[in-house]
């Protein structure tokens, strides 16, 4: 008589020890995700009367702020600073990643040192730094007045816009950098050398090897910088000044100085959707197929 053959195990099943290691991330989800939106979205359908919370769900927090003429177009100068800052930070990292990549092997560990220095450095401190390097006293403005290119101070360069889309680029760099780097160095380098053997030139190769590889790594790198600069209200507020607001700064303002919790829910359940969207809207685009493991 034959020994029975036990079935193969199926990956229908869930054994107690995995079920068990999910625990911790489904608290970590209900807990500091679920519950924190859940109770925004309540607080944005209250309202204030006099000072005072009303507890009656309504939606005309919503109603007043898209028929309100500042929160839309600090909403859309938002949503296009960030767009900017994170296209051009992924545009200077992912080359910088690729050279360290292909080009360097001793030297590697030091490039990715100093590129992720920064992050280990506050990050007020950091924004901080760009307000003396831009201030008419600045790095910049005092060497261009040193050696006579100009008469006076560029004034366009601190509390403006401009101050704003730069230092947030500069804070982006990093994020992007490491993403891209983590894309780029998966990808075999047998691959490299076929393509060379087929008679591939180097952007051919880029084309159809290394960027249908690596464009998920730029696209997690493109979000994160993304959502580093739209919810940024720092950097506005050290280096922007009035011209460079943006509308994190409004939330900030609704929930502490006009101390509108409502209305600041419903700013930042707006913030949510719209940054939602333009992430959805990355994956679609970025979405690979067949990606080599």
């Amino acid at each position: 008589m034959s020994a029975a053959i036990p079935a193969p195990r199926t990956s229908r099943g869930w054994s107690f020890p995995r079920r068990l290691a999910l625990v911790p991330i489904g608290l970590y989800a209900l807990v500091l995700v679920a519950l924190p939106n859940l109770l925004l979205i309540v607080y944005s359908l209250w309202g204030m009367e006099e000072g005072r919370l009303v507890r009656s769900l309504s939606l005309d927090n919503y109603l007043d702020i898209l028929g309100s003429r500042v929160p839309r177009e600090l909403l859309l100068r938002t949503i296009l600073t960030a767009l900017g800052a994170a296209l051009l930070a992924t545009l200077v990292a992912y080359p910088m990643a690729w050279f360290v990549v292909r080009r360097l092997s001793r030297a590697r560990l030091l490039v990715l040192i100093l590129v992720v220095v920064p992050l280990w450095i506050s990050y007020l401190v950091r924004v901080y730094a760009w307000k003396i390097i831009l201030g008419d006293q600045g790095v910049i403005n005092t060497a261009l007045t040193g050696i006579g290119v100009l008469d006076e101070p560029l004034g366009f360069l601190l509390y403006s816009r401009f101050a704003v889309f730069l230092t947030l680029t500069y804070v982006s760099i990093p994020f992007v950098f490491v993403a891209a780097y983590a894309a780029l160095e998966r990808i075999p380098k047998p691959l490299f050398e076929a393509a060379a053997d087929g008679g591939a030139s180097p952007w051919r190769t880029f084309t159809t090897v290394v960027w249908p590889l690596s464009r998920q790594g730029a696209a997690i790198g493109f979000a994160l910088a993304l959502l580093i600069c739209v919810g940024d209200y720092l950097t506005p507020a050290l280096v922007g000044g009035m011209d460079g607001t943006m509308f994190g700064n409004l939330i900030v303002s609704e929930f502490g100085l006009a101390n509108d919790w409502p209305r600041g829910a419903a700013l930042s359940i707006l913030m949510l959707l719209s940054t939602g969207l333009l992430l959805a809207l990355v994956a679609r685009i970025t979405r690979t197929e067949g990606v080599l493991e």
